[in-house]
């Protein structure tokens, strides 16, 4: 039976569009979803000692593992900060934010001191804040001198400078910013800032209606 020219044209273009779907549908099926941190993992997440805004019982919790320092962070900052704000009545909400120093920039762990030592009295996320904000201020191309602009910045926000001097040049706090850093590198970071949300990592590409699109579905389980 002779087939027409019409029909064999017909049949290539239905051929080209099944072998189209069925590239995309491979394509499809073969993204998977980074998975999220359980069992001894998730317990890195979140120390007892963590900086947090609510409760560590709470319903949904976002972890911010970040470096003062780092451009990508700073950025990043006035969106979560946009989105912690809207839920800082929620106490079913928590926010903590963990260290993760990387060794390429240079004022990122003195950064973190002067962090840790504003928090000792009692205003770690004012100093949180202050030195993402003012980021450009301490930048190693503009000074080399940080710490007399951290303490410019413990001035600002009322706290005993002298006291904080010294706690930030004898690097008080280095344990524990080097214990966020391990469990950093225990979890196989490898870039700041990253984020999760009830131990799922959260895509690079932040924005705040993404950020909040997912804590509501969790907030509403």
């Amino acid at each position: 039976m002779k087939i027409s020219r019409e029909a064999i044209i017909i049949s290539s273009i239905a051929l080209v569009f099944l072998i189209i779907i069925g590239v995309l549908v491979a394509k499809s099926s073969s993204f998977v979803a980074p998975p999220a941190v359980s069992g001894e993992k998730a317990a890195l997440l979140v120390k007892s000692d963590s900086h947090m805004t609510g409760s560590s019982t709470a319903k949904v919790t976002m972890v911010e593992f970040g470096d003062f320092q780092c451009p990508a962070c700073g950025a990043a900052f006035p969106i979560i900060k946009q989105v912690t704000d809207s839920y800082q009545n929620n106490p079913n909400f928590n926010f903590v934010f963990r260290h993760f120093p990387l060794s390429q920039h240079q004022y990122a762990k003195v950064s973190a001191e002067a962090a840790e030592a504003a928090g000792a009295q009692g205003k770690f996320w004012p100093m949180y804040e202050m030195l993402y904000q003012n980021q450009a201020q301490w930048d190693p191309n503009v000074t080399k001198d940080p710490i007399t602009i951290f303490k410019g910045f413990a001035k600002d926000l009322g706290l005993n400078v002298e006291k904080f001097q010294q706690e930030v040049t004898n690097n008080t706090y280095q344990d524990h910013i080097s214990a966020d850093l391990a469990d950093a590198n225990r979890l196989g970071l490898n870039h700041t800032p990253t984020v999760f949300i009830n131990g799922e990592e959260v895509d690079n590409n932040l924005t705040v209606s993404a950020l909040k699109a997912k804590i509501d579905s969790l907030l509403n389980k």
